[in-house]
């Protein structure tokens, strides 16, 4: 049930797939990632994630799914979250699912822009830094934690993404677009920068390694949560997840407590902080969820690393905090 005012900006699809599918697919998600769910009576369910929310109502023999989000850039990234999600139970194709909404077919998405590699650079034996160079990144620029790198074509001219009639993005071509952390922004001067945790088989590794100055690429976001904030907080993650970490410790107030587990043995420049008390844990993320087991002392947790890792510190975690205070997120599978 709503208590609070629905976003100001929404879209919608309706489909032919029994609401009870979608309610239920919905519950799962929300029970895997952390999300918070909300129902309408049995009408409808959605759940939140960054800044909007995206569900379904029944509609007839059928549903509609809807998002709704603060803004317009939001908006987009929670239709094709939807999208992916609903497409995903097998019923219907993207090409099916005609959203309203303000796009405009044959411009870029509007969580998308053009940017171009400004430079890399050596962080420590184990990273690189690489500065991005892009205009319309004010969307990333909200305490956003994550944004994706779509990397142009190996060889021959990169058909970037366009939206369609219905209002969904078409990739002509399959481009490589993984998540990676804002380490640093500045909306104004037009650039962004990530740290990239070097390792053999990387694709971004190996574009980072022989990018030159100018190199066209795409940025799009924001993805994900925001930075938590709290009194007190529980972090943790493996290589993967150290420039996200740095970003959560440098966000928070000097009076806060902030107990850091670090489940890798890679080098990384953290920030300091007063409250800052900064773990190396040999026994890994095995070795942490048998001490959380006994409790959780910590108003927020937030923990991203290999998936079936993962699932022994989920267990902990949840057993003692409410799945709103805590992010527990499998950053890579080692299964793929």
């Amino acid at each position: 049930m709503r208590h609070t005012p629905a976003p100001q900006f929404q879209a919608e699809a309706p489909v032919a797939i029994a609401f009870e599918m979608l309610d239920q697919m919905l519950r799962d998600q929300a029970e895997q990632h952390g999300l918070a769910l909300h129902s309408g009576h049995g009408r409808s369910t959605w759940v939140v994630l960054g800044q909007g929310e995206y569900g379904a109502r029944r509609q007839g023999d059928g549903a509609v799914v809807f998002a709704r989000a603060d803004s317009l850039d939001w908006l987009f990234t929670l239709k094709e979250a939807a999208t992916f999600h609903v497409v995903g139970l097998g019923c219907v194709t993207a090409q099916a699912l005609s959203w309203t909404g303000p796009d405009q077919a044959g411009a870029n998405p509007p969580n998308f822009s053009l940017g171009r590699v400004a430079w890399v650079r050596p962080l420590g034996a184990n990273f690189l830094r690489m500065r991005i160079e892009a205009r319309d990144i004010a969307r990333l620029g909200r305490d956003m934690i994550h944004f994706r790198i779509v990397l142009p074509q190996a060889e021959g001219a990169t058909e970037w993404p366009r939206l369609s009639a219905t209002g969904q993005a078409v990739w002509p071509q399959d481009l490589h677009r993984p998540a990676y952390t804002i380490s640093a922004i500045d909306v104004d001067a037009g650039w962004l920068e990530t740290d990239i945790f070097v390792h053999d088989g990387g694709r971004i590794c190996d574009f980072a390694a022989q990018a030159l100055a100018g190199t066209e690429l795409g940025v799009m976001g924001p993805g994900g949560g925001g930075v938590p904030q709290a009194a007190s907080l529980l972090i943790g993650g493996d290589e993967t997840a150290y420039p996200a970490l740095a970003r959560i410790i440098a966000a928070q107030a000097p009076d806060a407590q902030i107990d850091c587990h670090l489940f890798g043995t890679a080098d990384y420049p953290f920030p300091a902080h007063p409250g800052l008390r900064l773990t190396r844990s040999p026994a890994g993320e095995a070795g942490l969820a048998a001490i959380l087991t006994g409790g959780v002392d910590a108003e927020k947790v937030w923990i991203a690393t290999e998936k079936a890792r993962l699932q022994p510190l989920k267990q902990a975690v949840l057993r003692h905090v409410p799945k709103d205070r805590a992010h527990l997120a499998a950053y890579w599978n080692a299964a793929l």
